[in-house]
């Protein structure tokens, strides 16, 4: 999977903690249900999930380890730290490391916590029909968008995502299943930054 691929789960992930339309004391609406989740989420401040995704008929898998806007995403053709400032994205196929500065707008591509502000002005949702126990939301944009849907599948109960389904522009479709989200305890910092040690082959290409 490309970086841009890599970039696509991390858009993914970051519909998890939205907050979109206004909330309504009645029946929970898609509001409420994104506000449960994003509620749980900054709660827990560490989290860890494992995940596959499906797309363009070919199948990837991957964990990502979350701690406020730091995260450590891992697939078999990537690998990517962020500390809070700096990104190294490594690549074992081509032995190369990118590093960079993501700027504020790149952040919210990738960030859970910073892209909050984004889409509750962008997206608006609404309930979908879902089995007992899960809560089904569609969201769409307000104005232009890379994508024209997700579907986001929250367990009731605990409030995290279990599924989540997004189509862009062009009509491609993309599902992440989530097999586990658990919170966890802090990091060491050490998590979050790549170890040129442990790469020693590794080409450093240096973007900042």
């Amino acid at each position: 999977m490309k970086l841009t691929g890599i970039r696509h789960i991390y858009a993914i992930l970051l519909f998890l903690v939205a907050a979109i339309q206004s909330v309504s004391a009645a029946t929970p609406t898609a509001a409420d249900i994104l506000a449960k989740t994003s509620g749980e989420m900054r709660k827990a401040q560490s989290l860890k999930a494992s995940f596959t995704v499906d797309g363009n008929g070919q199948r990837s898998s991957g964990e990502i380890t979350i701690d406020g806007n730091r995260f450590y995403l891992t697939t078999p053709e990537m690998a990517t730290w962020f500390d809070g400032k700096t990104q190294w994205s490594y690549s074992p196929a081509a032995e190369e490391v990118s590093v960079s500065e993501p700027t504020a707008s790149e952040l919210e591509q990738i960030n859970p916590f910073a892209i909050i502000d984004g889409l509750q002005k962008q997206f608006k949702g609404r309930r979908l029909t879902a089995p007992k126990g899960l809560d089904r939301l569609e969201l769409t944009p307000k104005n232009n968008s890379d994508y024209s849907k997700v579907v986001l599948t929250i367990n009731s109960a605990t409030g995290l995502p279990v599924e989540i389904t997004f189509t862009t522009t062009d009509r491609t479709v993309t599902a992440i299943k989530i097999l586990s989200l658990i919170k966890i305890k802090t990091p060491p910092a050490s998590t979050f930054r790549f170890d040129p040690k442990k790469y020693p082959l590794a080409e450093i290409i240096d973007l900042r």
